[in-house]
């Protein structure tokens, strides 16, 4: 009996071996997964970055922009424009009637003024005056190669030319940014002057005016365009082009200053 005791032990403990060493070489066999991994396209994709929001100054923009385009269309949009424009400008620069030149002189001011900061606002000057010379060096190059028929040197500008021609692009769409916001405001003052010519100045018989020119111009005589456009567009262009230099300089000054750079040439750097 104890034979077949020892006999059974030893049956069984060399099952348990067997059992054991088939055991560590399924563990040390590669599993599926580790053979054969999968593809990167069937892991788990990450979420993608949501969208940003679009921008409250954009919405007003297309806003703007449609308005502008619609009163155009119609008319009697822009008349209506005007109309709610009238309970401001008439009071503070209409004068009455009583000075139709001072009249459209400050409306040819407010005009250009209020453009040349939304244009100021929207404009980077240092990036743009940046990228315009960088073309100009370019084009330069480009002539040059061209005139020499070097083929290499045409192909690495072509090359350089993507480096600036992001910076190129945003240049040339910076106005389109402003232009909604201008476009509706040239169109509602334009019609609220032709209003006050045509209504107001008419029931008061005070449509003649006095130019270095010439004692007597009527606002609605037509030189290619009327009299009072022609004096608007006299008075407010320039300006319009001293407001935008004003501002062009604050811009560079306070760019120098913060890059520690004298303003003029030789000058001590003024502190930041």
């Amino acid at each position: 009996m104890s034979g077949d005791s020892d006999s059974t032990k030893e049956d069984s403990a060399s099952d348990d071996e067997a059992a054991g060493s088939e055991e560590e070489s399924e563990s040390e066999e590669p599993s599926e997964s580790e053979e054969f991994p999968k593809p990167e396209g069937t892991e788990a994709a990450t979420p993608a970055a949501p969208r940003p929001a679009p921008s409250f100054s954009r919405f007003i923009m297309i806003f703007l922009g449609l308005l502008a385009i619609y009163a155009i269309i119609s008319p009697d949009v822009g008349v209506g424009f005007a109309s709610i424009a009238n309970v401001l400008l008439f009071p503070v620069i209409g004068f009455g009637g009583a000075l139709p030149t001072v009249t459209i002189l400050l409306a040819g001011i407010l005009t250009t003024s209020i453009s040349s900061v939304i244009r100021d606002h929207y404009t980077n000057w240092v990036k743009m005056a940046r990228t315009q010379k960088v073309m100009g060096a370019w084009r330069k190059e480009q002539m040059e190669a061209m005139r020499k028929g070097q083929t290499t040197r045409l192909a690495k500008l072509k090359e350089a030319q993507q480096g600036f021609m992001k910076d190129t692009m945003e240049m040339q769409t910076t106005p389109l940014k402003s232009m909604a916001w201008t476009l509706f405001l040239f169109i509602v003052i334009f019609t609220w002057l032709r209003l006050f010519v045509d209504v107001v100045l008419n029931n008061l018989g005070n449509q003649w005016i006095a130019v270095p020119w010439s004692n007597h111009v009527y606002l609605n005589s037509v030189y290619v365009l009327p009299s009072w456009v022609l004096l608007y567009s006299l008075l407010a262009i320039p300006f319009g082009q001293i407001i935008t230099r004003v501002l062009k300089y604050v811009r560079f000054r306070r760019r120098l200053e913060a890059l520690g750079v004298p303003l003029r040439p030789g000058g001590p750097a003024d502190a930041a």
